[in-house]
């Protein structure tokens, strides 16, 4: 799978980890992996990989948007980080969904180049 962004959480959000995976499993053009930490400490990751370009990339960067800023608001999730393959950190949970797809069709966008 190539790795168009990571979402990284901190620890008090483990146990919901598996809805959020789930929901992003369902998304057309989209692979995810759930990487689960081993200590209570570490953050947990979920690598989301962006399958298509175009059009069809355009659709999956809003759905994954949208399943994002859904889920920070339903769980009331404090720190989710998204880290782009380029390293950039920010934490997304003050975003916008178009501020949230805009990030991720330009780390798609950067994966291509």
């Amino acid at each position: 799978m190539d790795t168009t962004v990571t979402i990284e959480f901190t620890a008090e959000t483990h146990q919901h980890l598996r809805v959020l995976e789930q929901r992003l499993k369902h998304i057309h053009a989209v692979q995810v992996n759930l990487v689960e930490p081993k200590g209570h400490n570490a953050p947990a990751l979920i690598a989301i990989g962006i399958e298509k370009s175009g059009a069809l990339a355009e659709r999956a960067a809003q759905s994954i948007a949208q399943v994002l800023y859904d889920f920070l608001r339903e769980e009331g999730q404090k720190s989710i980080s998204l880290v782009t393959i380029e390293g950039e950190r920010m934490d997304i949970a003050p975003l916008s969904v178009d501020e949230i797809r805009n990030i991720l069709v330009t780390a798609k966008a950067g994966e291509s180049a």
